[in-house]
């Protein structure tokens, strides 16, 4: 396995069927900040691949030659992951009980194994992550952060899955899921391949009688207490150290946090009025950011700060696709975007005296992210030396409010015009 390329945090959650292994990982993430990788979710749809195709899913010579066929997605959309499989979304497909059958058992077959695994470590290497499935703390992140192997008894685990079936409306007795479910840890805990068992360095957790929020806070503090131990990236380090310089030479107040998005893959979109306005951004808000900066401001004196704050040039003037590729990669992934739809620095902020650049509705139309509205607030709108400067953090605008159906240059003006009059719209009054 590959070394990290930058300080990240992994937390590994292993267990058996039914431990509610995705629930936890699920909400973790959400309370963290962290990217949710469903490890489990990918290997139920090469099942229901396997499974439309009338193939059984131990039949290793048959199931092979499927892999070259399948392409899974994971997006982000209003908060919730979603599971694509060759464009389709399978998000509630995949959860059907059969189908869980066939996950197992093609996740046994090591080369469908190897298909995934490649994808989820470089997933872990890039970011903060939570992966959850039968053997992630023993093969597929066995340097992980933090190693949870949770269970819970059959019969807890039984009436879970039960009580899940029976609210989606389907036919199905206890009993016959208690054996499902005794016969599965069977099988999973005994299989010659990865077989789901706990890591030698893994935290062992019961939560037969834990509610969803205990069992979230319970690994919450012991994420915070391993991430304690660890050195700061050179991000946190810079975002520290000019948070208290800011603080004190600009006197910059935060307000409209609670708007923030608890988990990544947004925009944020704001006016543009000094060069240290990324700083500003990276300062207020708990995720990083990845800024879209003219080449002239990362070629200047500020270049080597800039960059420590996610910063990356874009040639002004030009269909910069490689800058586009760029930002659009980060979205995909579950990271935040910082952009200045003014295009440059400027105190206009009035929306009929500004035609802001329409890349914001482009981008935000191929990922399918929402944006954050943002506006810098300063006295006479020039950033001054102990004169207040206040960041203000709207509602972030959903990605269907931007009503772009098709993609036509009319639908980016008409969207990224809207966004803009949203950012104007939190100035209130100057100070």
């Amino acid at each position: 396995m590959s070394k990290k390329t930058k300080k990240t945090f992994s937390i590994a959650i292993d267990g058996p069927s039914g431990a509610g292994k995705s629930t936890v990982a699920k909400a973790l993430a959400e309370k963290l900040g962290f990217i949710h990788v469903d490890t489990g979710a990918m290997y139920r749809s090469v099942g229901l691949y396997v499974y439309r195709k009338g193939v059984l899913p131990d039949d290793r010579e048959k199931v092979i030659p499927f892999l070259t066929e399948i392409d899974i997605d994971t997006k982000y959309e209003n908060g919730a992951q979603r599971i694509y499989l060759n464009g389709e979304d399978v998000s509630e497909a995949i959860r059907q009980n059969e189908i869980s059958s066939y996950a197992s058992k093609v996740s046994a077959i090591p080369e469908v194994r190897a298909f995934l695994l490649d994808l989820q470590r470089k997933t872990a290497e890039r970011y903060d992550v939570i992966m959850d499935g039968r053997d992630i703390g023993t093969v597929i992140l066995p340097n992980a952060d933090l190693k949870i192997f949770q269970h819970a008894s059959a019969e807890a685990r039984a009436k879970r899955r039960y009580d899940e079936l029976i609210a989606k409306g389907q036919d199905v007795s206890l009993e016959e899921i208690t054996e499902q479910m005794i016969k599965r840890d069977y099988d999973d805990s005994h299989r010659a391949n990865a077989p789901c068992v706990p890591a030698d360095d893994a935290v062992i957790i019961d939560n037969s009688d834990m509610t969803i929020e205990q069992n979230v806070d319970h690994i919450a503090a012991l994420v915070e207490k391993r991430r304690g131990k660890q050195k700061k990236t050179p991000y946190e380090k810079a975002k520290k150290l000019l948070s208290g310089l800011f603080g004190f030479l600009y006197r910059l107040k935060i307000e409209g946090a609670e708007n923030i998005p608890k988990q990544g893959g947004y925009m944020v979109c704001s006016n543009h009025i000094a060069l240290f306005d990324p700083v500003m951004l990276a300062i207020a808000f708990p995720h990083q950011l990845h800024f879209m900066v003219k080449t002239e401001a990362m070629n200047s004196a500020f270049g080597k700060m800039l960059s420590s704050f996610g910063c990356f040039g874009v040639k002004r003037g030009t269909a910069d696709k490689a800058a586009l590729r760029t930002a659009i990669g980060f979205l995909n992934n579950g990271e935040c975007l910082g952009v200045f739809p003014q295009g440059t620095r400027r105190p206009a902020v009035d929306p009929k005296e500004t035609e802001p650049k329409t890349g914001i509705a482009m981008i935000a139309y191929r990922t399918g992210c929402d944006i954050v509205p943002v506006f810098i607030k300063t006295k006479k709108r020039k950033l001054r030396m102990f004169s207040k400067t206040t960041v203000v953090i709207g509602e972030p605008i959903k990605n269907e409010e931007l009503n772009i159906e098709s993609g036509t240059a009319h639908e980016y003006k008409n969207a990224s015009g809207m966004v803009f009059s949203d950012i104007c719209a939190l100035e209130g009054d100057m100070q």
